[in-house]
């Protein structure tokens, strides 16, 4: 299944790795926290509406995975995808 990619989604991807930045970026990440923090950005640009849970679906495939990173280092690979980087 190919999966479509709008520009929002690289905005949630940056939005998700802003909240990480913001609080204890030298703790260990989750990738329960990830996911949590992918629907509150959503929710943040469309509300709590469909369009949020197709835009957090939108980009699930998106995000690198959890393997030890810190929640600042995880935030940099998610700026590193959001700007067309493949990890």
């Amino acid at each position: 299944m190919q999966h479509r990619t709008s520009p929002s989604a690289f905005a949630l991807l940056i939005g998700i790795a802003d909240r990480l930045d913001a609080k204890y970026a030298t703790k260990a990440v989750s990738e329960r926290l990830v996911l949590a923090q992918a629907l509150v950005v959503a929710e943040e640009l469309h509300g709590p509406t469909p369009e949020a849970e197709d835009a957090e679906q939108a980009i699930l495939h998106l995000l690198p995975a959890v393997t030890g990173q810190t929640r600042g280092e995880y935030s940099t690979q998610l700026r590193l995808v959001a700007v067309g980087v493949s990890l």
